[in-house]
């Protein structure tokens, strides 16, 4: 299965160790996307339904700490419950989330797919 990747700096520019409050996050370093990205992909280009599950959520959590939504904010009401998900949703659909999902693949290897490069298949 496949986890959106992140990687943390600390104020003295060194990659810190993955938080521990979510073990499914791991830092991901350029030199290795540049290498797996040298052979052909083999899993398909769309949403598994753990990815998207897991891209929301993270989505979600970043907006109601603070961060700004990537997309416009018109015909949607910020006192409806479903806010966050309505704009994370219009976030995929317009393809603007910056995030990396790495794809372990059986023989050890990983794939390595941008949120923007992947459809929802349902």
């Amino acid at each position: 299965m496949a986890s959106p990747t992140t990687s943390t700096q600390a104020s003295s520019g060194a990659l810190s160790a993955p938080s521990t409050d979510h073990p499914e996050v791991h830092p991901v370093f350029r030199s290795e996307v540049t290498k797996a990205l040298e052979t052909a992909r083999t899993t398909r280009p769309f949403f598994s339904r753990y990815e998207y599950v897991a891209l929301l959520a993270s989505r979600q959590q970043q907006i109601a700490e603070g961060a700004k939504p990537l997309v416009s904010l018109d015909g949607l009401r910020t006192s409806d419950p479903r806010f966050l998900d309505q704009v994370v949703k219009r976030e995929v659909e317009q393809r603007k989330l910056p995030f990396l999902f790495r794809r372990q693949l059986p023989n050890g290897t990983s794939e390595f797919w941008s949120a923007q490069e992947l459809e929802l298949a349902w």
